[in-house]
């Protein structure tokens, strides 16, 4: 055994690390990345125009945690398809000369001393799609009917759904009642998109109270708010209704571990809801094929 280290991708006048020097280059390159994280965290909600933006990228990377959705946002916002190195090799893909890697956190399990399971985090460096000669996937949103995503919204929410003829609000297509753990949506509202956006906020607020252990609409209503603006972003319904930019001084306030753990109960409300409405919408291609092929 050798107690030299290197990185498999240098040149060959490349000076090899000690055991001691290596622990102490990914020591401090995992700190400068949980630097990243903070310091990216707090201009995000200090800015709504940027805060927008971090959206943006979540809704698009909604696989990555909010941590890793702030070092993708500060390094390469525009991000669809993320792979090291290697894994771009194996699908016969190449890295575009010159390319500089983003750098996110990847999650290893470990057994402690006292033979727990733990999970620890390193710094993984990958491209985006971008970045070589692969071709980019389409998006999710092309050819998306906003009529046909309000009913698989309304299909896989995890609370009662129900039409009513009024609702609290005389402006609101939709609304989601805690007490009755029930999403009523409004009869004959004439607007699709407005319906689908108002759909989604309110799938939100009923997402996070099937994931907390008090709910809150007051607390919790400029996370549903960015809940229904990702879904919306993400099929590509208008999201011009939705008030981003009005970020909670509450927010705007905490600590950046604070900030990201908001940021990450978003982030899982709202990628619990594309899982199931992805799996749906596939589902129901599947069966229209079937019809086709009869």
């Amino acid at each position: 055994m050798t107690n030299s280290f290197t990185p498999s991708r240098v040149g060959g006048n490349q000076p090899k690390l000690s055991k001691e020097e290596y622990a102490e280059k990914k020591r401090v390159e995992k700190e400068r990345v949980y630097q990243m994280i903070d310091d990216t965290a707090v201009d995000v909600v200090s800015d709504p125009e940027k805060f927008k933006a971090f959206l943006d990228t979540q809704s698009r990377m909604d696989r990555y945690s909010a941590a890793n959705a702030l070092l993708i946002y500060n390094q390469l916002p525009q991000a669809t398809q993320l792979k090291g190195f290697s894994d771009w090799g194996k699908d016969n893909v190449k890295i575009v000369k010159g390319a500089k890697s983003i750098s996110i956190l990847e999650p290893v399990e470990y057994t402690r001393n006292n033979g727990t399971p733990a999970i620890s985090y390193n710094v993984k460096k990958v491209f985006d799609i971008s970045q070589t000669n692969g071709k980019k996937a389409p998006s999710v949103s092309v050819n998306r009917d906003p009529k046909a995503l309000i009913t698989a919204m309304l299909d896989v929410c995890p609370v009662e759904v129900e039409a009513t003829n009024e609702l609290p609000y005389p402006n609101m297509a939709a609304f989601y009642n805690n007490d009755k753990q029930t999403l009523y949506v409004k009869r004959n509202v004439g607007d699709s998109v407005a319906v689908a956006q108002c759909v989604a906020q309110e799938l939100g607020h009923a997402q996070l109270s099937v994931n907390s252990e008090s709910y809150s609409r007051r607390d919790m209503g400029f996370q549903a708010v960015c809940i229904g603006y990702m879904l919306c972003k993400k099929y590509g319904i208008d999201t011009q209704n939705f008030a981003i930019d009005r970020i909670p001084e509450s927010l705007s306030v905490k600590e950046p571990k604070e900030i990201r753990a908001e940021l990450n109960k978003t982030r899982n409300a709202m990628a619990e809801i594309h899982s199931r409405m992805s799996d749906e919408l596939y589902r129901k291609k599947q069966e229209r094929s079937k019809v086709h092929e009869r």
